[in-house]
């Protein structure tokens, strides 16, 4: 490939971009997008798949807002998404759920009633402990549950005061 038709693509790449994200970058935005695709992703701008990360990656960035890959746990949240997009499975939602929890390392007991609703509501599905999902959709909700759980696993553990101690010897 020549350098002409690299430029090319890499200028329609980020037409592609700027449509799904609904606004236009500047050039040096795109430059650092492309670099964190390359690195999280085997993203190469003449590649077949290019022009689907780079749609799928908008989408992300669009949902999520900051999907820079460079957040807190990010890397953490990312190999939540690849073990369920990789899984290529049908679940039942109640069945994800429990599988998801301990991917996470979580107990389900501590999850607020509401939260498994707005991980999915966050993922564009609606939940159901009886809905059928393909673990591709449900990757997105994995992806959401991670950051919950990083920031539960961060919160600091509630300390006894001297009073409850004295109590208990």
């Amino acid at each position: 490939m020549s350098n002409k038709e690299y430029v090319a693509k890499y200028r329609k790449l980020k037409r592609v971009y700027e449509r799904e994200l609904g606004k236009e970058i500047a050039d040096i935005t795109w430059y650092r997008t492309v670099s964190i695709l390359k690195q999280h992703f085997s993203f190469n701008v003449l590649g077949s798949d290019a022009q689907k990360i780079v749609e799928t990656f908008a989408g992300f960035k669009r949902r999520y807002g900051s999907f820079t890959g460079r957040g807190e746990g990010f890397s953490e949240r990312w190999e939540a998404f690849k073990h369920f997009y990789e899984m290529d499975a049908l679940y039942h939602g109640e069945e994800f759920m429990k599988l998801l929890a301990d991917y996470l390392k979580i107990n389900l007991d501590h999850v607020p009633r509401s939260t498994p609703y707005y991980w999915f509501e966050k993922a564009e599905l609606s939940f159901s402990a009886e809905n059928t999902y393909h673990s591709k959709d449900l990757a997105l909700v994995a992806f959401v549950a991670a950051k919950w759980a990083i920031n539960k696993r961060s919160q600091p553990m509630k300390s006894a005061t001297i009073e409850v101690l004295t109590l208990v010897k």
